[in-house]
Protein backbone atom coordinates (compact mmCIF):
# COMPACT_ATOMS: atom_id res chain seq x y z
CA UNK A 1 0.00 0.00 0.00
CA UNK A 2 3.02 2.32 0.17
CA UNK A 3 2.72 3.38 -3.47
CA UNK A 4 -1.04 3.85 -3.28
CA UNK A 5 -0.82 6.01 -0.16
CA UNK A 6 1.80 8.24 -1.77
CA UNK A 7 -0.11 8.68 -5.04
CA UNK A 8 -3.41 9.23 -3.21
CA UNK A 9 -1.97 11.91 -0.95
CA UNK A 10 -0.25 13.65 -3.87
CA UNK A 11 -3.51 13.84 -5.86
CA UNK A 12 -5.45 14.84 -2.75
CA UNK A 13 -3.06 17.65 -1.87
CA UNK A 14 -3.01 19.06 -5.39
CA UNK A 15 -6.77 19.06 -5.92
CA UNK A 16 -8.00 20.14 -2.48
CA UNK A 17 -5.44 22.92 -2.10
CA UNK A 18 -6.41 24.27 -5.51
CA UNK A 19 -9.98 24.87 -4.35
CA UNK A 20 -9.24 28.29 -2.88
CA UNK A 21 -7.77 29.62 -6.11
CA UNK A 22 -10.53 27.98 -8.17
CA UNK A 23 -13.08 29.68 -5.93
CA UNK A 24 -11.63 33.10 -6.75
CA UNK A 25 -11.44 32.39 -10.50
CA UNK A 26 -14.90 30.87 -10.70
CA UNK A 27 -16.33 33.87 -8.84
CA UNK A 28 -14.76 36.12 -11.46
CA UNK A 29 -16.21 34.03 -14.28
CA UNK A 30 -19.68 34.21 -12.72
CA UNK A 31 -19.41 37.88 -11.71
CA UNK A 32 -20.01 37.27 -8.01
CA UNK A 33 -17.92 37.92 -4.87
CA UNK A 34 -15.83 34.92 -3.73
CA UNK A 35 -17.68 34.91 -0.40
CA UNK A 36 -20.85 33.91 -2.28
CA UNK A 37 -19.16 30.67 -3.38
CA UNK A 38 -18.25 29.40 0.07
CA UNK A 39 -20.29 26.30 -0.77
CA UNK A 40 -17.55 25.28 -3.23
CA UNK A 41 -14.96 25.21 -0.48
CA UNK A 42 -17.41 23.38 1.78
CA UNK A 43 -17.94 20.52 -0.70
CA UNK A 44 -14.91 18.70 0.71
CA UNK A 45 -16.30 19.05 4.21
CA UNK A 46 -19.71 17.77 3.12
CA UNK A 47 -18.03 14.79 1.50
CA UNK A 48 -16.13 14.05 4.71
CA UNK A 49 -19.34 14.11 6.73
CA UNK A 50 -20.96 11.72 4.27
CA UNK A 51 -18.12 9.19 4.19
CA UNK A 52 -17.54 9.57 7.91
CA UNK A 53 -21.15 8.68 8.66
CA UNK A 54 -20.88 5.62 6.42
CA UNK A 55 -17.23 4.88 7.20
CA UNK A 56 -17.62 1.49 8.87
CA UNK A 57 -19.81 0.27 6.00
CA UNK A 58 -17.48 1.64 3.29
CA UNK A 59 -14.46 -0.06 4.85
CA UNK A 60 -16.21 -3.34 5.58
CA UNK A 61 -14.83 -4.93 2.41
CA UNK A 62 -11.37 -3.51 2.95
CA UNK A 63 -9.53 -0.35 2.00
CA UNK A 64 -8.74 -1.30 -1.61
CA UNK A 65 -12.33 -1.03 -2.96
CA UNK A 66 -12.84 2.22 -1.05
CA UNK A 67 -9.63 3.73 -2.47
CA UNK A 68 -10.55 2.57 -5.99
CA UNK A 69 -13.95 4.28 -5.83
CA UNK A 70 -12.52 7.42 -4.21
CA UNK A 71 -9.93 7.83 -6.99
CA UNK A 72 -12.53 7.58 -9.77
CA UNK A 73 -14.97 9.97 -8.10
CA UNK A 74 -12.20 12.53 -7.43
CA UNK A 75 -11.05 12.35 -11.05
CA UNK A 76 -14.59 12.93 -12.33
CA UNK A 77 -15.04 15.90 -10.00
CA UNK A 78 -11.74 17.45 -11.07
CA UNK A 79 -12.74 17.24 -14.75
CA UNK A 80 -16.13 18.87 -14.17
CA UNK A 81 -14.80 21.64 -11.93
CA UNK A 82 -11.94 22.39 -14.33
CA UNK A 83 -14.09 22.57 -17.45
CA UNK A 84 -17.54 23.60 -16.21
CA UNK A 85 -18.68 26.92 -17.62
CA UNK A 86 -22.00 26.96 -15.76
CA UNK A 87 -22.44 27.20 -12.02
CA UNK A 88 -24.42 23.93 -11.93
CA UNK A 89 -21.65 21.97 -13.65
CA UNK A 90 -18.98 23.49 -11.41
CA UNK A 91 -21.12 22.69 -8.37
CA UNK A 92 -21.45 19.06 -9.46
CA UNK A 93 -17.69 18.90 -9.99
CA UNK A 94 -16.97 20.42 -6.59
CA UNK A 95 -19.32 17.96 -4.87
CA UNK A 96 -17.80 14.94 -6.63
CA UNK A 97 -14.26 16.14 -5.98
CA UNK A 98 -15.10 16.72 -2.32
CA UNK A 99 -16.72 13.30 -1.96
CA UNK A 100 -13.84 11.47 -3.62
CA UNK A 101 -11.17 13.36 -1.73
CA UNK A 102 -13.04 12.57 1.49
CA UNK A 103 -12.84 8.89 0.61
CA UNK A 104 -9.05 9.16 0.35
CA UNK A 105 -8.95 10.86 3.75
CA UNK A 106 -11.09 8.06 5.20
CA UNK A 107 -8.85 5.28 3.94
CA UNK A 108 -5.46 6.77 4.88
CA UNK A 109 -5.55 6.37 8.70
CA UNK A 110 -7.01 2.89 8.28
CA UNK A 111 -3.86 1.97 6.35
CA UNK A 112 -1.39 3.76 8.63
CA UNK A 113 -2.08 2.18 12.00
CA UNK A 114 0.25 0.74 14.60
CA UNK A 115 3.37 1.99 16.40
CA UNK A 116 4.69 5.16 14.79
CA UNK A 117 1.42 6.13 13.07
CA UNK A 118 1.93 9.81 13.96
CA UNK A 119 5.20 9.87 12.01
CA UNK A 120 3.66 7.83 9.18
CA UNK A 121 0.72 10.19 8.91
CA UNK A 122 3.06 13.19 8.97
CA UNK A 123 5.10 11.70 6.11
CA UNK A 124 1.99 10.87 4.08
CA UNK A 125 0.61 14.37 4.60
CA UNK A 126 4.01 15.82 3.71
CA UNK A 127 3.69 14.18 0.29
CA UNK A 128 0.32 15.86 -0.10
CA UNK A 129 1.72 19.20 1.03
CA UNK A 130 4.59 19.04 -1.49
CA UNK A 131 2.12 18.21 -4.27
CA UNK A 132 -0.21 20.96 -3.06
CA UNK A 133 2.53 23.52 -3.73
CA UNK A 134 2.13 22.84 -7.46
CA UNK A 135 -1.59 23.65 -7.63
CA UNK A 136 -1.81 27.43 -7.09
CA UNK A 137 1.27 28.21 -9.25
CA UNK A 138 -0.11 26.08 -12.07
CA UNK A 139 -3.46 27.88 -11.82
CA UNK A 140 -1.71 31.25 -11.66
CA UNK A 141 0.50 30.44 -14.67
CA UNK A 142 -2.46 29.47 -16.84
CA UNK A 143 -4.44 32.51 -15.73
CA UNK A 144 -1.50 34.85 -16.44
CA UNK A 145 -1.08 33.26 -19.88
CA UNK A 146 -4.70 34.07 -20.71
CA UNK A 147 -6.13 30.57 -20.26
CA UNK A 148 -8.64 29.48 -17.64
CA UNK A 149 -6.60 28.69 -14.54
CA UNK A 150 -9.13 26.09 -13.42
CA UNK A 151 -7.86 23.82 -16.21
CA UNK A 152 -4.82 23.12 -14.03
CA UNK A 153 -7.03 20.75 -12.03
CA UNK A 154 -6.81 18.34 -14.97
CA UNK A 155 -3.22 17.60 -13.90
CA UNK A 156 -4.63 15.60 -11.00
CA UNK A 157 -6.60 13.26 -13.28
CA UNK A 158 -3.79 10.98 -14.64
CA UNK A 159 -2.43 10.02 -11.19
CA UNK A 160 -5.98 9.43 -9.96
CA UNK A 161 -6.68 7.09 -12.88
CA UNK A 162 -3.38 5.32 -12.22
CA UNK A 163 -4.41 4.93 -8.57
CA UNK A 164 -7.78 3.48 -9.61
CA UNK A 165 -6.07 0.97 -11.90
CA UNK A 166 -3.60 0.08 -9.17
CA UNK A 167 -6.30 -0.54 -6.57
CA UNK A 168 -8.89 -2.42 -8.60
CA UNK A 169 -10.70 -4.68 -6.14
CA UNK A 170 -9.27 -8.15 -6.09
CA UNK A 171 -9.43 -10.33 -3.00
CA UNK A 172 -11.28 -8.25 -0.43
CA UNK A 173 -10.06 -8.40 3.13
CA UNK A 174 -11.17 -6.66 6.33
CA UNK A 175 -9.51 -3.30 6.88
CA UNK A 176 -7.71 -4.47 10.01
CA UNK A 177 -6.15 -7.35 8.09
CA UNK A 178 -4.48 -5.10 5.56
CA UNK A 179 -0.96 -4.61 6.68
CA UNK A 180 1.89 -3.21 4.65
CA UNK A 181 5.60 -3.60 4.46
CA UNK A 182 7.45 -1.08 6.63
CA UNK A 183 8.24 1.88 4.38
CA UNK A 184 8.36 5.67 4.53
CA UNK A 185 4.56 6.06 4.41
CA UNK A 186 3.35 2.83 6.00
CA UNK A 187 3.11 1.24 9.39
CA UNK A 188 2.72 -2.45 10.11
CA UNK A 189 -0.73 -3.15 11.47
CA UNK A 190 -0.84 -5.81 14.15
CA UNK A 191 -4.50 -6.62 14.70
CA UNK A 192 -3.77 -9.50 17.01
CA UNK A 193 -1.50 -7.56 19.36
CA UNK A 194 -3.00 -7.30 22.81
CA UNK A 195 -1.70 -6.18 26.14
CA UNK A 196 -1.23 -8.64 29.00
CA UNK A 197 -4.54 -7.45 30.40
CA UNK A 198 -6.25 -8.33 27.13
CA UNK A 199 -6.64 -4.70 26.05
CA UNK A 200 -6.51 -4.12 22.31
CA UNK A 201 -3.33 -2.15 21.61
CA UNK A 202 -3.44 -2.26 17.81
CA UNK A 203 -4.17 1.46 17.67
CA UNK A 204 -1.40 2.52 20.05
CA UNK A 205 0.55 4.93 17.89
CA UNK A 206 3.09 6.47 20.22
CA UNK A 207 6.37 5.38 21.80
CA UNK A 208 6.08 3.88 25.25
CA UNK A 209 4.99 6.51 27.74
CA UNK A 210 4.57 9.23 25.15
CA UNK A 211 1.62 10.95 23.53
CA UNK A 212 2.04 11.62 19.75
CA UNK A 213 2.41 15.33 20.56
CA UNK A 214 5.49 14.62 22.69
CA UNK A 215 3.76 15.03 26.06
CA UNK A 216 3.68 12.15 28.57
CA UNK A 217 0.83 9.79 27.67
CA UNK A 218 -2.01 9.50 30.17
CA UNK A 219 -2.64 6.17 31.81
CA UNK A 220 -5.04 3.98 29.86
CA UNK A 221 -8.62 4.70 30.80
CA UNK A 222 -10.62 1.72 31.95
CA UNK A 223 -13.91 0.82 30.33
CA UNK A 224 -16.19 2.45 27.83
CA UNK A 225 -16.44 5.76 29.70
CA UNK A 226 -12.71 6.37 29.57
CA UNK A 227 -12.53 5.39 25.91
CA UNK A 228 -15.44 7.71 25.10
CA UNK A 229 -13.75 10.59 26.92
CA UNK A 230 -10.46 10.10 25.09
CA UNK A 231 -12.24 9.71 21.74
CA UNK A 232 -14.24 12.91 22.27
CA UNK A 233 -11.12 14.86 23.24
CA UNK A 234 -9.18 13.60 20.22
CA UNK A 235 -12.15 14.34 17.95
CA UNK A 236 -12.42 17.93 19.20
CA UNK A 237 -8.67 18.43 18.72
CA UNK A 238 -8.96 17.34 15.07
CA UNK A 239 -11.82 19.80 14.54
CA UNK A 240 -9.70 22.65 15.90
CA UNK A 241 -6.60 21.64 13.92
CA UNK A 242 -8.39 21.26 10.58
CA UNK A 243 -10.38 24.46 11.14
CA UNK A 244 -7.15 26.44 11.48
CA UNK A 245 -5.64 24.78 8.40
CA UNK A 246 -8.63 25.39 6.13
CA UNK A 247 -9.03 29.01 7.14
CA UNK A 248 -5.76 29.53 5.25
CA UNK A 249 -6.21 26.84 2.58
CA UNK A 250 -9.42 28.39 1.31
CA UNK A 251 -8.91 32.11 1.96
CA UNK A 252 -5.17 32.70 1.43
CA UNK A 253 -5.66 33.60 -2.24
CA UNK A 254 -8.48 36.04 -1.46
CA UNK A 255 -6.41 37.69 1.30
CA UNK A 256 -3.48 38.20 -1.06
CA UNK A 257 -5.77 39.64 -3.71
CA UNK A 258 -6.93 42.20 -1.14
CA UNK A 259 -3.33 43.47 -0.98
CA UNK A 260 -3.47 44.47 -4.66
CA UNK A 261 -2.17 41.38 -6.44
CA UNK A 262 -3.86 40.11 -9.58
CA UNK A 263 -5.86 36.89 -9.55
CA UNK A 264 -2.94 34.97 -11.07
CA UNK A 265 -0.39 36.60 -8.80
CA UNK A 266 -2.40 35.96 -5.66
CA UNK A 267 -2.94 32.30 -6.61
CA UNK A 268 0.80 31.86 -7.10
CA UNK A 269 1.73 33.73 -3.91
CA UNK A 270 -0.69 31.57 -1.89
CA UNK A 271 1.85 28.78 -2.34
CA UNK A 272 3.72 30.36 0.58
CA UNK A 273 1.32 28.63 2.98
CA UNK A 274 1.87 25.28 1.28
CA UNK A 275 5.66 25.71 1.41
CA UNK A 276 5.40 26.16 5.17
CA UNK A 277 3.08 23.15 5.42
CA UNK A 278 5.43 20.88 3.50
CA UNK A 279 8.47 21.92 5.54
CA UNK A 280 6.57 21.58 8.79
CA UNK A 281 5.26 18.11 8.05
CA UNK A 282 8.65 16.83 6.96
CA UNK A 283 10.08 18.14 10.24
CA UNK A 284 7.16 16.80 12.28
CA UNK A 285 7.84 13.25 11.11
CA UNK A 286 11.19 13.48 12.93
CA UNK A 287 10.03 15.43 15.98
CA UNK A 288 6.95 13.51 17.11
CA UNK A 289 8.97 10.63 18.50
CA UNK A 290 11.49 12.79 20.35
CA UNK A 291 9.26 14.33 22.99
CA UNK A 292 9.05 17.70 21.22
CA UNK A 293 5.81 19.60 22.04
CA UNK A 294 4.78 19.95 18.42
CA UNK A 295 1.19 21.04 19.05
CA UNK A 296 1.82 23.92 21.50
CA UNK A 297 4.75 25.17 19.42
CA UNK A 298 2.79 24.73 16.19
CA UNK A 299 -0.15 26.68 17.58
CA UNK A 300 2.18 29.50 18.62
CA UNK A 301 3.70 29.72 15.14
CA UNK A 302 0.23 29.61 13.56
CA UNK A 303 -0.93 32.49 15.77
CA UNK A 304 2.14 34.57 14.93
CA UNK A 305 1.65 33.85 11.24
CA UNK A 306 -2.00 34.88 11.47
CA UNK A 307 -1.00 38.28 12.84
CA UNK A 308 1.37 38.77 9.90
CA UNK A 309 -1.31 37.72 7.43
CA UNK A 310 -4.01 39.96 8.90
CA UNK A 311 -2.28 43.18 9.93
CA UNK A 312 -0.03 44.36 7.03
CA UNK A 313 -1.43 45.70 3.79
CA UNK A 314 1.44 44.73 1.47
CA UNK A 315 1.77 41.34 -0.28
CA UNK A 316 5.29 40.44 0.95
CA UNK A 317 4.60 40.39 4.71
CA UNK A 318 1.28 38.62 4.13
CA UNK A 319 3.08 35.90 2.15
CA UNK A 320 5.70 35.64 4.91
CA UNK A 321 2.90 35.27 7.44
CA UNK A 322 1.36 32.49 5.36
CA UNK A 323 4.69 30.62 5.36
CA UNK A 324 5.00 30.95 9.13
CA UNK A 325 1.38 29.90 9.65
CA UNK A 326 1.89 26.89 7.38
CA UNK A 327 4.96 25.83 9.34
CA UNK A 328 2.96 25.92 12.56
CA UNK A 329 -0.24 24.36 11.22
CA UNK A 330 1.59 21.48 9.51
CA UNK A 331 1.86 18.97 12.40
CA UNK A 332 -1.54 19.69 13.95
CA UNK A 333 -3.70 17.38 11.83
CA UNK A 334 -1.44 14.30 11.63
CA UNK A 335 -0.65 14.39 15.36
CA UNK A 336 -4.25 14.92 16.49
CA UNK A 337 -5.42 12.21 14.07
CA UNK A 338 -2.78 9.83 15.45
CA UNK A 339 -4.21 10.44 18.93
CA UNK A 340 -7.64 9.36 17.71
CA UNK A 341 -6.27 6.30 15.92
CA UNK A 342 -4.36 5.45 19.11
CA UNK A 343 -7.36 5.31 21.46
CA UNK A 344 -7.21 1.75 22.91
CA UNK A 345 -10.11 -0.42 21.84
CA UNK A 346 -11.16 1.81 18.92
CA UNK A 347 -11.22 -0.18 15.68
CA UNK A 348 -9.49 0.97 12.51
CA UNK A 349 -12.74 1.52 10.62
CA UNK A 350 -14.35 3.42 13.48
CA UNK A 351 -11.36 5.67 14.14
CA UNK A 352 -11.10 6.44 10.40
CA UNK A 353 -14.81 7.31 10.31
CA UNK A 354 -14.56 9.54 13.39
CA UNK A 355 -11.54 11.29 11.89
CA UNK A 356 -13.42 11.97 8.66
CA UNK A 357 -16.41 13.33 10.60
CA UNK A 358 -14.14 15.64 12.60
CA UNK A 359 -12.41 16.94 9.47
CA UNK A 360 -15.73 17.41 7.68
CA UNK A 361 -17.18 19.36 10.59
CA UNK A 362 -14.18 21.69 10.57
CA UNK A 363 -14.05 22.16 6.81
CA UNK A 364 -17.75 22.98 6.66
CA UNK A 365 -17.69 25.36 9.61
CA UNK A 366 -14.39 27.24 9.38
CA UNK A 367 -14.33 28.57 5.78
CA UNK A 368 -18.04 29.38 5.95
CA UNK A 369 -17.54 31.19 9.24
CA UNK A 370 -14.71 33.18 7.68
CA UNK A 371 -17.00 34.10 4.77
CA UNK A 372 -19.74 35.32 7.11
CA UNK A 373 -17.32 37.30 9.26
CA UNK A 374 -15.55 38.65 6.18
CA UNK A 375 -18.81 39.91 4.72
CA UNK A 376 -19.75 41.61 7.99
CA UNK A 377 -16.27 43.01 8.75
CA UNK A 378 -13.38 42.26 6.41
CA UNK A 379 -11.29 39.19 5.67
CA UNK A 380 -8.28 40.18 7.78
CA UNK A 381 -10.47 40.70 10.87
CA UNK A 382 -12.27 37.41 10.21
CA UNK A 383 -8.97 35.50 10.21
CA UNK A 384 -7.95 37.02 13.54
CA UNK A 385 -11.30 36.26 15.16
CA UNK A 386 -11.34 32.66 13.90
CA UNK A 387 -7.75 31.44 14.11
CA UNK A 388 -6.36 32.96 17.31
CA UNK A 389 -8.93 31.46 19.73
CA UNK A 390 -8.71 28.05 18.03
CA UNK A 391 -4.91 28.03 18.27
CA UNK A 392 -4.96 29.12 21.90
CA UNK A 393 -7.58 26.52 22.83
CA UNK A 394 -5.81 23.65 21.10
CA UNK A 395 -2.45 24.57 22.64
CA UNK A 396 -3.98 24.84 26.11
CA UNK A 397 -5.88 21.56 25.78
CA UNK A 398 -2.64 19.81 24.84
CA UNK A 399 -0.21 21.44 27.26
CA UNK A 400 -2.28 21.84 30.44
CA UNK A 401 -3.20 18.20 31.27
CA UNK A 402 0.45 17.01 31.49
CA UNK A 403 1.36 20.07 33.58
CA UNK A 404 -1.54 19.43 35.95
CA UNK A 405 -0.60 15.76 36.19
CA UNK A 406 2.98 16.68 37.15
CA UNK A 407 1.76 19.18 39.76
CA UNK A 408 -0.21 16.43 41.51
CA UNK A 409 2.80 14.15 41.81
Amino acid sequence: MTRQVGVAQAALGFSVNSLGACLVLLAGDLGTPPENLAWLASSFGAGLLAVGAAGSMLLRSGSRPALFAAALVTAAGAVLLATGAAAAVAAAGALLLGLGAAGIVLVTPALLRGPGAAAGLARANAVGSVSAMLGPPAIGALETAGADGRLALLLAVPPLLFLAADTRPRAASPVDAEGSTPAPFSVVDRPGDTSPAGEDRSGDTSPAGKDPSGAPAPAADAGTRGRTRRTAGAWAAIVAAVSIEFCFTIWATARLRDTGLSDGGSAAAATAFLVGMAAGRLAAARLVGRGFPVIPVGCGLAAAGTLLVALPGAPAPVAAGLTLAGLGVAPLYPVTLARLVGVPGLTAARSAAYGALASGTAILAAPTGIAVLGAALELRAALLIAVLPLAAGLAAATALPPLLARSRT
